[in-house]
């Protein structure tokens, strides 16, 4: 089975290509891949966000490990983030940590396996439709709260019980579309009106489309100002 994948992303309309805060990381040869959408409002949540992609795609994780697993990464992003932290209220903000959604899937013997925490979405499609979303199945079901993975301990409390898992059959042919909030959410609604989104996302392969039709769906106010990734894995048929 030959698997191809590409990333497309988009900061925020009027925002610098370096304030982006989403992350995605991309495993061909391993047959790993994931993205992760920092929120904007916690301190340094792009490197959280970086820390956690790349980690899945060298070691991916099972739900039951997942506290062990975070540990090293909170003491990278602790350590590497103190120095910075000088004025009060940076100190205040870095103890309250960063967070961000995961979403990562493995493919291993003709299978995709997925492990989300947050509201990044896995969208499989197959024959020209929709087979499967994960976590999330409809565009209503996203909110301004999703739980998020944090880089400080003790606020990971609450997590651990809502740390999806699915997996599937993989088919030549097959198209696995890993998209942050903003993208996901669009992406359900417009499917929800029986449209196909996953054909105009098709015909933005290179950065510079990608970057022109997220700047039109923003204009016209289909898609939220917000970063956006796509990474698309492709089954060859």
């Amino acid at each position: 089975m030959r698997i191809s994948a590409a990333a497309c992303w988009a900061p925020k309309a009027g925002y610098a290509a370096e304030e982006y805060e989403d992350a995605f990381a991309v495993e061909p040869a391993a047959l790993r891949f994931a993205v992760a959408d920092g929120a904007s409002e916690t301190s340094f949540a792009r490197q959280w966000a970086e820390l956690l992609v790349e980690r899945f795609v060298q070691e991916p994780t099972a739900p039951a490990d997942l506290p062990a697993w975070l540990k090293p990464m909170q003491a990278a992003w602790a350590a590497a983030n103190e120095p910075k932290t000088t004025a009060w209220y940076s100190q205040e903000k870095a103890r309250d940590g960063a967070f961000s959604s995961l979403l990562g899937v493995v493919v291993e013997d003709g299978r995709w396996r997925a492990l989300a925490v947050g509201d990044s979405c896995l969208f499989v499609m197959r024959s020209g439709r929709l087979e499967r979303a994960f976590p999330l199945a409809t565009a209503e079901q996203f909110n301004n709260r999703p739980l998020l993975l944090s880089s400080v301990a003790r606020a990971n409390q609450g997590v651990w019980d809502e740390v999806r898992t699915e997996e599937g059959e993989l088919q030549g042919g097959d198209h696995l579309l890993l998209m942050t909030d903003a993208l996901a959410r669009w992406f359900l609604a417009e499917a929800e009106l029986g449209r196909r989104p996953w054909a105009a996302l098709a015909r933005a392969e290179t950065r510079e489309a990608f970057g022109a039709f997220v700047d039109c769906l923003r204009e016209g106010r289909a898609l939220r100002n917000d970063d956006v990734t796509l990474v698309h894995v492709e089954v060859e048929a």
